[in-house]
């Protein structure tokens, strides 16, 4: 670390090597001393390193200079002295040892105040607090009321760092100086060697990653490759392997595109993750149940009946051993990453709401209603919605449990089992006692007026809605899709002919659902956009043994002859 500079030079002089006289010429090697020095606030520039103090450099015999002398901020060049003269630029020719001097002059600060001075040595800048000094070049002075405290910010240009402070502050820290006299701080920044790259690359499922010496994945092992410094940018691939999907990205990389482009600077870790197009999370033992099925980020809930009675069990969506959640089952069932809550029997004639830790534990009753059955359950950030659906002696009302506190949104309604949720509303199914009226009924997420969005040609039973459309199913087996405002209704799942399951689901504006009607039409899982088009068969087979399906982001769940089955989207 350099230290503080006195403001009078002492001229060193050292002896030159070589011929004083200059013969041999600049081919011959000979070399002679080059002396320079500074008195006030400048430098000397133009003989290698900028010069500021006392300087001696050796030079070859015959060496031909341009000397320039560079005042600090608020400071004037007075004239050279030595080997040179006057206030203009010094040409000089080395053909034996010379001393140059310059001088330097700065008016005093304002009465009251004291001067400080930045010296920037190497590539960076300080800036002060408050407002003064802003310095990216060798030196910068600015003038502060007696008693202020500058606070200093130092920062690195690019392939630098910074080293320290020398003078009026001193380490790799901050820079605080109390100003009761003029000061000096020197800020000291070192050039840094490009770092070399490493590339770290991982696999997991049946894929492989190729790109920039990289083969990973598969039964490739090349996973970890050093580049030279330079940054280089390399392309990585992702390639599934037959019957399997890539399903993105993660640490450098991100998304789901086949290719990925990253800078390779240091260490730079990506991983990959492919799936098998068509799972089996857990086969036919001959104790599933399909009537229930529930699905969170992780795992997928669903029924088993054994010896011991029936139970709700999870199974891992990336595939694994299935585990015991509850001794308790529910013909409804919704899952977030904390809680599992099910419809079950509670008190006579009518229906409970249970809960249950995903990771397993003692199922409790957070509702229960008397002579009422309830409908579908809907999470939303937390909160609850279900219905209590009417009977012929009372009507049915909506409801909203948040941190088990149930509040009832809206009483006396003709409620049927479908209830929906989007960013801002709550829709549920209706029909009137005689069958005349039905539809679907919207009302606010925090309560208020109930208004209807659509009547229906036939009673509506399954509902979803997402950001754009309301879906439902009716008693006839077709489903329909219709704007937020009721309007523009779409049939969504083909020939209104064929009967298939209640469930079904909503992702991205495509509907998934299943066919299981008369044996002349095909059975399975089926799928159509919102907007009426893009009827596809998914899978389908000659049984009639399909139920589901759930939906997520990548997947779609359901049950065929008694296996529970993933199938990426």
């Amino acid at each position: 670390m350099r230290a503080a500079l006195s403001s009078v030079v002492v001229l060193a002089i050292a002896c030159g090597s070589g011929n004083p006289n200059g013969s041999g010429g600049t081919g011959g090697g000979a070399q002679v001393a080059l002396h320079l020095a500074t008195t006030g606030d400048g430098l000397i520039r133009g003989a290698g390193n900028d010069c500021r103090g006392a300087c001696t450099t050796p030079l070859a015999t015959g060496s031909q200079l341009q000397l320039q002398a560079v005042p600090d901020a608020g400071a004037t060049f007075t004239g050279w002295s030595g080997a040179c003269a006057g206030t203009g630029s010094c040409q000089l020719t080395l053909n034996a040892e010379t001393s140059v001097a310059a001088t330097f002059a700065r008016q005093a600060p304002p009465s009251g105040s004291h001067r400080l001075t930045v010296i920037v040595e190497g590539s960076g800048r300080v800036v002060s607090s408050p407002p003064g000094i802003d310095c990216d070049s060798a030196t910068c002075s600015s003038d502060f009321p007696d008693g202020t405290t500058v606070s200093l910010a130092s920062s690195a240009s690019a392939n630098s760092s910074f080293a320290g402070w020398g003078g009026g502050c001193s380490g790799p820290g901050t820079c605080a100086i109390a100003l009761r006299a003029d000061a000096q701080v020197f800020a000291h920044f070192d050039p840094t060697l490009p770092q070399q790259g490493h590339l770290i690359v991982s696999t997991a499922g049946p894929g492989r990653v190729t790109g920039g010496g990289i083969d990973c994945g598969n039964g490739a092992t090349t996973c970890d490759v050093t580049f030279p410094a330079g940054n280089p940018t390399v392309t990585l691939t992702a390639m599934p392997a037959a019957d399997a999907r890539f399903l993105g990205w993660g640490g450098a990389c991100s998304g789901a595109s086949a290719t990925c482009s990253i800078a390779v600077r240091g260490e730079v870790r990506v991983s990959a993750s492919f799936g098998a197009a068509v799972q089996t999370l857990f086969a036919n033992d001959g104790s599933t149940s399909t009537n229930a099925l529930a699905i969170n980020s992780k795992d997928v809930f669903f029924v088993r009946s054994l010896s011991d009675g029936a139970s709700t069990w999870a199974v891992p969506k990336s595939g694994g051993a299935a585990r015991r959640v509850s001794s308790s089952v529910g013909v409804e069932m919704v899952a977030d990453d904390a809680f599992l809550y099910f419809v079950s029997s509670g008190t006579v004639g009518g229906q409970s709401v249970f809960s249950v830790p995903v990771g397993g534990g003692t199922a409790s009753t957070i509702f229960s209603v008397a002579g009422h059955p309830i409908g579908n359950l809907v999470l939303d950030n937390g909160a609850l919605f279900f219905p209590v659906l009417q009977t012929l002696s009372e009507p049915g009302s909506i409801h909203r449990m948040e941190n088990r506190v149930d509040r009832v949104l809206a009483a006396g309604q003709p409620a049927n089992a479908g209830l929906a949720v989007d960013s801002g509303s709550v829709y549920f199914t209706y029909v009137s006692l005689n069958g005349s009226d039905r539809g679907i009924k919207r009302m606010d997420k925090s309560g208020g007026p109930v208004t209807t969005l659509v009547t229906a040609d036939a009673v509506p039973i399954t509902l979803r809605a997402d950001f754009r459309n309301v879906y439902y199913r009716d008693d006839n087996g077709v489903i329909f899709a219709l704007n937020k405002d009721g309007s523009g209704r779409h049939v969504v799942s083909g020939n209104a002919g064929r009967a298939f399951r209640i469930d079904f689901d909503v992702n991205a504006s495509v509907v998934w659902w299943m066919w299981t009607g008369p044996n002349s039409d095909p059975h399975g899982l089926f799928r159509g956009n919102a907007d009426g088009s893009g009827f596809t068969a998914v899978d389908t087979a000659s049984d009639n043994d399909w139920a589901g399906p759930l939906v997520d982001d990548t997947a779609v769940y359901y049950w065929h002859q008694g296996a529970l089955v993933k199938r990426l989207k």
